[in-house]
């Protein structure tokens, strides 16, 4: 991509941004990208060496801001896709007062159901944490093919077949990139203490003993501005400590990615009270050394997490299938079958 392309593509970003409602957007282009680019630059030896690549670490930081640019492509999109950069989480830890962050339903349809006893829906407050769980799964997929197809690129039972997997590899690496880029916003949004609480522009209408702002613009200038102007690739990477993630011996059941991204989730929340008491100093208005801490802690939570996630996906993907009808990937990493282009829909 040519230098003026990126200009104007980051142009159109930074317009969208300024033209959409502040509710469901988190950190704005500068937050999104550098969380993005971080994660990636700091994943774990081991990983498929083509996320080292720079145009592939360009395109994952690009597409960082993709879901809030794409705001305002239609009533229907917007009311879909909206709730999904964000989740109401009560003062007491909870979404809806009945739904623990460590115990998530399944499913969004289990999700609506156990929200629907409190008169409340997805819609209403949000389902960033099925944004994230679904993300992961799906990156873990994307990963277990691209092990199948790069071995069988160079095993393949003959010419036709391998040359088949070369292309599909190929594909698969594109699609990676595309998919971290636009799921590591979501994972990213979680950082931002106003994207998982009640309390999303100024503390609203609820107890409020200590006092703390009522101000709607205090979302908006902190994600936004407060981010561009006091934050940087730099800072964030010194903060990003080893990741600890390990293979696991066999898939990763859903309850057990359900309950990592419900801490983050609970993590983050028991931030808003700070944040507000940093707003309340006059700190995010004056630029302050403890605003500017906070805001660069935050946005080195978002990075760190997502670089976890995707490593730990990466891990994981060697425990699942691929392919129709199911293959384990670890029979064809240890050729005990050689599956053909017809196992994968190259009929």
């Amino acid at each position: 991509m040519t230098a003026l392309l990126r200009s104007l593509v980051c142009g159109a970003a930074v317009a969208a941004l300024l033209a959409a409602p502040s509710r469901a957007l988190a950190w704005g282009t500068a937050g999104h990208h550098i969380i993005n680019l971080v994660a990636v630059r700091t994943l774990p030896a081991g990983v498929p060496p083509f996320l080292a690549d720079p145009q592939v670490v360009f395109e994952v930081e690009a597409v960082g801001a993709e879901p809030d640019v794409l705001k305002g492509a239609g009533e229907s999109w917007d009311a879909d896709n909206d709730p999904g950069h964000y989740v109401d989480v009560n003062d007491d830890g909870t979404i809806a007062g009945g739904i623990a962050l460590d115990a998530l339903p399944p499913t969004m349809e289990a999700y609506a159901k156990a929200l629907a006893a409190s008169g409340k829906d997805p819609y209403s407050v949000g389902y960033l944490p099925y944004s994230i769980v679904d993300g992961w799964e799906q990156l873990r997929q994307d990963f277990a093919y691209w092990r199948a197809f790069s071995y069988l690129a160079e095993h393949g039972a003959n010419g036709d077949d391998r040359a088949y997997f070369i292309g599909q590899r190929d594909l698969r690496q594109d699609l990676i990139a595309r998919d971290i880029g636009y799921w590591g916003h979501f994972v990213g949004d979680a950082s931002q203490p106003l994207h998982v609480s009640i309390h999303y522009n100024g503390w609203g209408d609820y107890p409020n003993p200590n006092g703390y702002s009522e101000n709607k613009d205090v979302h908006a200038h902190f994600e936004g501005a407060f981010v561009r102007d006091h934050v940087n690739a730099g800072a964030v990477v010194n903060l990003i400590k080893p990741s600890t993630e390990t293979a696991p011996a066999q898939a990763l059941t859903q309850a057990q990615i359900s309950a990592i991204v419900g801490a983050y989730l609970a993590a983050t929340s028991k931030t808003v009270p700070q944040l507000y008491e940093i707003e309340k100093r006059g700190g995010f208005a004056g630029g302050s050394s403890e605003a500017v801490a906070f805001t660069t802690a935050r946005v080195a939570a978002g990075a760190s997490e997502l670089r976890d996630l995707i490593y730990l996906a990466w891990l994981d993907s060697a425990n699942v299938g691929v392919g129709y009808p199911r293959i384990p990937v670890r029979d064809i990493l240890d050729g005990k079958v050689t599956p053909g282009a017809s196992a994968f829909g190259g009929d």
